[in-house]
């Protein structure tokens, strides 16, 4: 998805990733912050009781499928140097 120069105008986005960063960098460097929110998520599910501890049980399920697309496209896209 490449935003045209109209859309980069109109981002309300602070961060922006640099345009000479590899696909495989990005990956690794999103695979990176997924398994830190996982880790945060489970901690604080078992903290947790009741509801709450269901709900953030879920986001960590939905972090964790998260983790398992980005694994599988780094996978894809350099299966010998895959390190997860």
């Amino acid at each position: 998805m490449n935003a045209s120069k109209e859309d980069e105008k109109l981002s309300t986005s602070v961060f922006k990733v640099r345009t000479d960063v590899s696909s495989e960098d990005v990956l690794v460097n999103a695979s990176e912050i997924l398994a830190s929110a996982s880790i945060m998520a489970n901690e604080q599910a078992f903290g947790s009781t009741g509801s709450r501890r269901l709900q953030i049980f879920g986001l960590a399920q939905l972090i964790e499928n998260a983790q398992l697309l980005v694994d599988d496209a780094l996978d894809k896209l350099s299966p010998t140097a895959a390190t997860h």
